[in-house]
């Protein structure tokens, strides 16, 4: 199989569009997990909180996470 430059070029464009894809839902879904299993301990714990103030405490603490990670605090 004889593949120009042009065909291959093309080939790993596709491959890694789809890996992204891939990778990116499988990150939604890891995320989405983590928000629920969070969610399900503030209602044990008996603590009335929307799933949206769930979601946007994790996303703060990543952020300070990652920022502690670069050194900016």
């Amino acid at each position: 199989m004889n593949f120009t430059v042009m065909q291959l070029i093309i080939m790993f464009l596709i491959a890694y569009v789809c890996l992204y894809a891939l990778i990116d839902r499988v990150m939604k879904c890891i995320e989405h997990c983590a928000t629920a299993r969070a969610y399900g301990r503030f209602k044990e714990a008996g603590v009335m909180i929307k799933m949206d103030d769930v979601a946007a405490g994790i996303s703060k603490s990543k952020e300070e996470k990652d920022n502690v990670e670069k050194g900016l605090n």
